[in-house]
């Protein structure tokens, strides 16, 4: 969000403007694959879940070694 106090130029305006629309796209993609990683984590089996979650564990202990 910008803030813009009076007199502005109208570039400035624009500006805010774009801004704005570049962090709602990059909002809405992120947003977008959230729901997809849910959904297919929602189709897994019980067991499958397990694994793959002992997995993403396994990884994130590891970059944080790093």
């Amino acid at each position: 969000m910008e803030f813009l106090t009076k007199p502005f130029r109208d570039q400035d305006l624009l500006d805010a403007i774009n801004q704005a629309l570049d962090r709602d796209r990059a909002a809405r993609e992120q947003e977008s694959g959230k729901a997809e990683m849910r959904k297919r984590y929602e189709s897994l089996t019980p067991p499958r879940k397990r694994e793959v979650m002992a997995l993403v564990v396994s990884a994130c202990s590891i970059s944080k070694r790093l």
